[in-house]
């Protein structure tokens, strides 16, 4: 990991509050963000792989940005008091597992849980190759073990007592390898790995955090034709996997952390990869110029506007409320990726439906049992996403639902609700076994939205139903609709097969009577009849005559069973003559009545 980056501009005059910190780092690092230079150089580091986090600290008019500060930097930052004018915080970490003091600096200061914490600290998913040297050498060394206590058990026979006091202590061993083995299996991104629709919403007295994966499709070809950078499972989703942690704070800062898509690349990333990493961070690019007012990339680009520092209008009542927006606006936007959704499954033609597309044309043309196996797998990974926008909901819900005081929170408690919770907003101490009266409103979990924020979740509610899950249950739908038709085509398919080898049974059996009378008058003509002699005149007469007779005897048998060109009969005879009849009769009533 390189050093911290530091701006090539001069240095320009901070703030009184950055100044006041007493920080050479925080002093070297905080730039102007509304400055164009200052902006191109801070725009370049979000897409560098080797930048590790930044911070932009933002009100209506000023705004200041720093890269890659250190852990005692952030610590001073989170405890001194923003002026007003900076009333909004943004944090982000790529690197996560590099920067655990920063993350224990955040922890202290907004008083994570510790299972929260270690969540955040976790080590990355070592390669494959890795985990498979991992397990041959624990397999070895299992297997040492082994053997040296069976050598061990053979040789000391006769001292039993000492015996089962050192298989107690190896079984004691083994119940401790067993349940480190376990842990390092059950750990965070191990399970984020496995389950894809895994999410959190953590609520805190001072914060509210959601983790969840985000899927961003980044299949690129290589020079073979194969996609890159997607998970190689057939039963997932052809998309790039990344865990990200969001949390609003009460001092209106938002902190988000994203998990490293190549951890043990240390920022040297070959093309393809930096496409796949400039993919992933597309959402979090778009809000960071977004948050500046220099001149940017697609700035009159509609649909990436966002109303967090750039207004049309100034009235009293919106500028009274930017302050409190702005936080939860950033936060809504930073969860929200709508493009990575669009990209998915919702835009027309997506992956998903021109594959379905795909397998019906070649059904159409020859179906066999391997469309149902390609189903069966376009089934899973359409059931992988369905969950995960089912979790998104499920996250929008708890993040929308109001936390309310109950009466087992308020019984013997120091909470103090209703109108005397206002009276009581100073701690006093009355005595030595009473602690300090809280308000009620500061003991509940969780931080409050605004209004602007809280309309944009439900109308991304909405979306998620509207434009994922009803596309994706659209899909499975097909795909049911899709394996029906591949076993009805394969039916289809054999019935022809039985109707031509019908066809030609009839045929063969036709030839068999033509030729069978024949066969009977040509041996007896060759039968010696005593005073008896034929002719070759009398023998070619009476072959024509029987000849003949069998070819008239044949059609009126096929006429009659309907038996042409290997046509199956599908009703009587009986019933054709008189529906015939019935016909001839209505015909002759309608002629007698014209004239």
């Amino acid at each position: 990991m390189e050093g911290p980056f530091r701006p090539a501009s001069p240095a320009e005059e901070l703030p009184a509050y950055y100044q006041d910190l007493g920080d050479d780092d925080i002093l070297e690092s905080f730039r102007d963000f509304d400055n164009g230079r200052n902006f191109d150089l801070f725009d370049r580091q979000t897409r560098n792989p080797k930048s590790s986090n930044f911070c932009i600290d933002f009100g209506d008019d000023e705004a200041y940005c720093a890269f890659d500060l250190g852990s005692d930097s952030f610590s001073r930052l989170l405890s001194t008091p923003r002026p007003p004018n900076l009333h909004t915080r943004w944090i982000n970490l790529w690197l996560p597992y590099n920067q655990k003091d920063t993350l224990h600096a955040l922890a202290k200061h907004y008083d994570f849980s510790p299972r929260l914490l270690g969540m955040m600290c976790s080590d990355p998913l070592p390669t494959k190759e890795d985990a498979l040297q991992t397990k041959k050498s624990s397999a070895t060394l299992a297997s040492g073990k082994s053997q040296k206590s069976h050598r061990s058990r053979k040789s000391q026979k006769s001292k039993e007592e000492s015996l089962d006091s050192e298989e107690s202590i190896g079984m004691t061993e083994m119940m401790h390898s067993t349940q480190l083995e376990m842990v390092r299996d059950l750990s965070h991104y191990h399970i984020v790995d496995e389950v894809w629709h895994w999410s959190t919403v953590d609520w805190g007295r001072r914060f509210v955090c959601l983790g969840y994966n985000s899927l961003h499709d980044v299949r690129t070809k290589n020079s073979a034709g194969h996609d890159d950078n997607v998970d190689k499972s057939r039963d997932t989703p052809h998309a790039k996997r990344v865990w990200n942690w969001l949390l609003l704070t009460e001092d209106k800062t938002v902190i988000s952390i994203s998990e490293d898509p190549f951890p043990f690349s240390d920022g040297n990333l070959r093309p393809h990869e930096l496409k796949t990493l400039y993919t992933t961070r597309r959402n979090m690019v778009s809000c960071f110029r977004q948050l500046t007012k220099a001149p940017t990339p697609l700035r009159e680009n509609s649909l990436i506007m966002l109303p967090i520092r750039h207004r049309i209008g100034n009235s009293d009542e919106e500028t009274a409320h930017r302050p409190t927006d702005a936080p939860g606006l950033l936060f809504y936007y930073l969860f929200e990726d709508w493009f990575t959704t669009y990209s998915l499954v919702t835009r027309r033609e997506h992956g998903y439906a021109a594959e379905l597309d795909r397998l019906r044309r070649e059904m159409l043309v020859r179906a066999n049992l391997s469309h149902v196996d390609q189903l069966h797998h376009i089934g899973c990974q359409l059931a992988v996403l369905k969950r995960v926008y089912q979790a998104y909901e499920l996250i929008i819900e708890r993040v929308l639902k109001k936390q309310e005081a109950t009466l087992a929170s308020l019984k013997n408690s120091h909470i103090v609700s209703g109108v005397d919770s206002l009276a009581s907003s100073i701690p006093v101490v009355n005595s030595a076994s009473h602690g300090p009266q809280i308000p009620e409103a500061d003991s509940l979990l969780g931080v409050s939205l605004s209004s602007a924020a809280r309309a944009r979740f439900e109308r991304l509610k909405d979306r998620i139903m509207l434009y994922a899950l009803s596309e994706i249950q659209e899909c499975i739908d097909q795909k049911d609709s899709l394996v029906m038709m591949n076993f009805n085509l394969i039916a289809i398919k054999e019935s022809f097969s039985v109707e031509r080898l019908t066809r030609i049974t009839l045929l063969l059996a036709k030839v068999t009577i033509v030729f069978m009378p024949v066969t009977l008058l040509t041996g007896y003509f060759s039968i010696q009849f005593q005073n008896m002699e034929f002719t070759q005149k009398s023998y070619w007469w009476a072959f024509a005559v029987v000849l003949a007779i069998s070819f008239v005897l044949l059609f009126l048998f096929s006429f009659f069973t309907g038996s042409f060109e290997g046509k199956i009969v599908t009703r009587p005879w009986s019933r054709i003559m008189y529906d015939f009849s019935k016909r001839w009769l209505t015909h002759r009533r309608g002629k007698n009545k014209m004239f």
